[in-house]
């Protein structure tokens, strides 16, 4: 989005680029998956800078992403492209898939006895 004005006058420039101007509603789009995008990459630094991943952060994340991924699809527009809400969709179903494999592991059980035990 920095460069917006800078794409765009380079496909005006260009004869060759007309047909890969992108119209306000592709801007528009691209800025509503930016924003969706922001979540995912805050995750992933937060995970990349943590020396030791656990499994009870592993949920948290999980679960933050689809809260974010269920706001974001209540608040899409009517006449938004039917493959960005599809992307959506599908990205919330695959964390909700993560989220039950993880619930389902023995080491999620047993690390949560380990630490309720400990006290």
């Amino acid at each position: 989005l920095d460069y917006k004005k800078d794409i765009d006058d380079f496909t005006v420039r260009y004869k060759d680029l007309h047909p890969f101007e992108l119209s306000q509603r592709e801007w528009s789009a691209i800025e509503l998956v930016t924003t969706w995008l922001h979540a995912f990459r805050q995750v992933t630094t937060q995970m990349s800078t943590t020396k030791q991943p656990m499994l009870s952060t592993m949920h948290a994340v999980f679960r933050g992403l689809q809260d974010e991924l269920k706001k974001a699809i209540s608040a899409l527009p009517d006449n938004i492209n039917p493959q960005i809400c599809s992307g959506l969709l599908k990205a919330h179903r695959k964390l909700s898939d993560y989220y039950h494999h993880f619930d389902q592991s023995p080491y999620y059980t047993w690390a949560a006895r380990k630490l309720y035990n400990s006290r």
